[in-house]
């Protein structure tokens, strides 16, 4: 049904949905009417994604993107058949996630134009706007099932809990050594136009980043954090209380990651529309404690699950785009189909 061609369009589209440290886990198979989406289990952090919560949202925001890109050339996805998968995975070999047929007659989603403008940026939001703020509010107001906005004098006390929250997960066994292996601190990094963080998309001039290659050395922080002091390396509260609005990204118990993962993406993009960038502060879910101090002071609804929390605002110009693996890399030929298909 579609060329290779077509194939490699739209795989490069969906493949810009963002994922935990930019490790990029999707992966395409197209066969007839039908397409499939796979996990490689090689991208997923088993220290800072345990239960493969933010692997099953790269996921589903993947689909949200594939599907998305297809509507650009007419094409629809019919509702997928997820399948579950386990955590910590058993085999090196790529997981089916996700299937569903295609179709001809769909139109083009009013998003799809905001997928290559969609930026996580790190650094001190500019000056919002009264109708900045106003589209911001919008924008959570459209997606309220799954977004709230936190109270408007909160943004100091989550800055704290942010920083506490970070500089505690440096103390967690494997966590620093995790974080370095996707850090790509100088061009000259093998993977630097592939994936991970990169110094421009973590905000960073060229001697910061110099400084945090060496400060975030598993070994220096291994000594920080025996010496109690990583909060040096988490200090994030300028930043946060720079942004227009704090955001809860949450779900009721029916709701599984992969469909928040679809529903959070399109939040992120109606942002973009209105000149809105945001960055996830995943610290602060990954805190159980802190997940519950923020489920209680923010009134999340009852029996809902902390799923992340975004800081958003308006960006500079000139932010960069984070880097992806080649699209021919993220199709699967037929020869290395799961056998469990």
């Amino acid at each position: 049904m579609l060329t290779r061609a077509q194939q490699l369009i739209l795989v490069a589209q969906a493949g810009r949905a963002p994922s935990a440290h930019n490790i990029q886990p999707a992966r395409w198979h197209f066969k007839g009417d039908r397409v499939a989406l796979l996990e490689d289990p090689g991208r997923w952090l088993p220290v800072g994604d345990p239960t493969g919560r933010d692997n099953q949202i790269a996921l589903g925001m993947a689909w949200e993107g594939m599907a998305m890109a297809l509507s650009t050339i007419g094409v629809g996805l019919a509702r997928p058949a997820v399948r579950p998968l386990p955590y910590p995975c058993t085999s090196p070999g790529l997981r089916i996630a996700a299937t569903a047929t295609m179709a001809a007659g769909a139109h083009t989603d009013p998003l799809a134009v905001q997928v290559d403008q969609r930026h996580a940026y790190r650094g001190k939001f500019r000056g919002a706007s009264p109708s900045q703020r106003t589209a911001l509010a919008q924008c959570v107001a459209a997606h309220a099932a799954h977004v709230m906005p936190a109270s408007e004098h909160s943004s100091a006390g989550i800055a704290r809990w942010y920083d506490e929250a970070a500089a505690a997960a440096f103390a967690m066994p494997g966590f620093a050594d995790e974080l370095y292996r996707w850090l790509r601190l100088s061009p000259d990094h093998p993977q630097w136009r592939r994936d991970g963080l990169s110094a421009p998309c973590l905000a960073l001039s060229r001697w910061e980043a110099w400084g945090a290659s060496m400060a975030l050395r598993p070994g220096v922080v291994r000594w920080l954090s025996a010496l109690s002091l990583t909060g040096m390396l988490a200090g994030e509260s300028a930043k946060i209380r720079s942004a227009a609005g704090i955001v809860l990204i949450h779900a009721s118990p029916e709701v599984s990651n992969f469909d928040l993962g679809r529903h959070w993406y399109r939040f992120w993009l109606a942002m973009t529309a209105h000149g809105l960038a945001g960055v996830p502060m995943s610290a602060l879910a990954d805190s159980p404690g802190h997940a519950a101090l923020l489920a209680e002071s923010q009134r999340l609804p009852r029996g809902n699950r902390l799923v992340n929390v975004m800081r958003c605002g308006p960006a500079p110009a000139g932010v960069a785009q984070s880097a992806r693996l080649p699209a021919a890399e993220l199709l699967v030929d037929d020869a290395s189909w799961p056998a469990e298909a």
